[in-house]
């Protein structure tokens, strides 16, 4: 498994980066993302690196209990370590780090703690390029945004206030983002904790985005990408031609979206309530915010027809990531962060 290289330096700015992991307990109902960003503002008065985390529990009452932290460093105390002789590289921020097989670290705020050690593994070894190349060489989308590993197995412990949580085998994935500013807008959505029409473990993977970026200061249309592990086959709709031909709609608590491809079409949709999301708040490399309402234990449900006919289901009730991030706030979910 890889790690991606950091695209920032010293000398570029306006410019933000993000490493993201996201891991799912299913038998618990509970949920752990991590993040690990850098954000240098336009006029290069703001040069931070950052580790945020968000813990997530549901509770016998089904609701959802959010711990959310994030501490601010100056960006002196982000560093990368190339791969050399053989051992692990990897980025750390302050005594938060991230490897290729592995990640460690503590945020400290507002009086709470959360510590995590965890190993990670590839159950499945895929990646994800969900910006069209052609968007990118003609620099109309001038970020990046890749899930550098889809099928992830965590194993280790992290602590919430000094309770120790256990993650075994945990399903999860990473990905990253850079570029000289966010994008507009979006819907994000990945699973890789599936069970078929039995109730039995199923070996499915999801991954999604529906997204606007800023094209001389103002939204472009909506675009959408998608990545699919159908049968141990990987299904990548991430051309200029896919994007404008798979169907999106999403509001504050849904989307659906379906991606047909030869003789399949994949549709699904994502579910979650109001109290399911945390609110976060993401700052643009122009000062101006993006709010997050981030769900790690969302519901997904997707079927695959074959020429027409019903072929295969997939459920996963309560353990699917699904965000959507807007320039407005949602009236309905608190910002914690």
């Amino acid at each position: 498994m890889t790690l991606n290289t950091p695209h920032w330096s010293p000398e570029t700015r306006p410019f933000q980066e993000v490493w993201y992991l996201k891991l799912n307990d299913p038998g618990n109902q509970r949920a752990l993302w991590l993040r690990f960003t850098l954000l240098v503002s336009h006029n290069g008065f703001k040069r931070v690196a950052e580790t945020w985390a968000i813990f997530f529990q549901r509770n016998p009452a089904k609701d959802v209990t959010k711990t959310a932290l994030k501490q601010t460093f100056s960006i002196e105390n982000f560093s990368f370590r190339a791969i050399e002789n053989g051992g692990d590289g990897g980025i750390q921020i302050a005594q938060s780090e991230l490897t290729p097989t592995s990640t460690k670290g503590s945020i400290q705020s507002k009086g709470n703690t959360i510590d995590w050690d965890l190993k990670m593994t590839a159950n499945q070894a895929h990646s994800f390029n969900m910006v069209p190349e052609i968007l990118s060489k003609i620099k109309v989308v001038k970020n990046t945004a890749v899930t550098v590993a889809e099928d992830l197995r965590f194993t280790g412990t992290s602590k919430i206030n000094g309770e120790t949580v256990s993650w075994n085998l945990a399903p999860g994935m990473q990905g990253h983002l850079s570029g000289p500013k966010n994008g507009h807008s979006w819907t994000w959505g990945h699973c890789n904790c599936f069970t078929d029409e039995s109730g039995n473990p199923a070996p499915f993977v999801f991954d999604g985005l529906t997204a606007r970026a800023q094209v001389a200061g103002a939204p472009t249309p909506w675009l959408s990408t998608f990545f699919f592990l159908y049968r141990g086959t990987p299904y990548h709709f991430n051309t200029l031609w896919d994007s404008l031909r798979v169907r999106s709609t999403h509001s504050y608590t849904g989307w659906s979206f379906q991606a047909d491809r030869g003789e399949l079409s994949f549709r699904g949709e994502a579910r979650a309530e109001h109290k399911d999301f945390a609110g976060v708040t993401y700052e643009d490399t122009n000062g101006s915010l993006l709010y997050c309402a981030n769900s790690k234990l969302s519901n997904m449900k997707i079927h695959v027809y074959r020429n027409g006919k019903l072929e295969s289901t997939f459920v996963s009730n309560g353990n699917a990531a699904f965000e959507i991030v807007s320039r407005e706030k949602n009236p309905y979910v608190p910002l914690l962060l």
